[in-house]
């Protein structure tokens, strides 16, 4: 499952929030019985909004199995990271093509993207 952490800070680097993600998945006791999750993958998404100027940075981590990705949610929700607090949510990938039509998210009419956006990812 992906896990959307939106408007983290700037300063942060991919490894350290690929750490704090790690440290949500792994359980706080040696238990060699129960197996654990997974982060398969931990990048930044950078979003300049060339018409205002704005920057955005976004992390996107995938986490396996999903269990595990809901119990880092629940963990990471909340918690402060340089002083922000963060807001972790599944992934909801808003470009996806079904038959040849867009399908939104259950609920959504229409596509809040904003126009002029540079994205760059790490």
């Amino acid at each position: 499952m992906k896990i959307l952490i939106p408007h983290i800070p700037s300063n942060i680097k991919r490894q350290e929030l690929l750490s704090v993600v790690q440290r949500a998945v792994k359980p706080r006791w040696f238990m060699p019985l129960k197996k654990g999750g997974t982060v398969a993958k931990c990048s930044l998404i950078r979003i300049l909004d060339v018409d205002s100027g704005g920057v955005e940075i976004h992390g996107l981590v995938d986490v396996y199995p999903e269990r595990t990705a809901e119990k880092v949610i629940r963990s990471l929700n909340g918690k402060k990271l340089h002083g922000y607090r963060l807001s972790v949510r599944k992934w909801a990938d808003r470009t996806l093509m079904v038959g040849g039509k867009k399908k939104l998210p259950d609920g959504q009419t229409a596509c809040k993207r904003r126009r002029n956006l540079e994205i760059s990812i790490t």
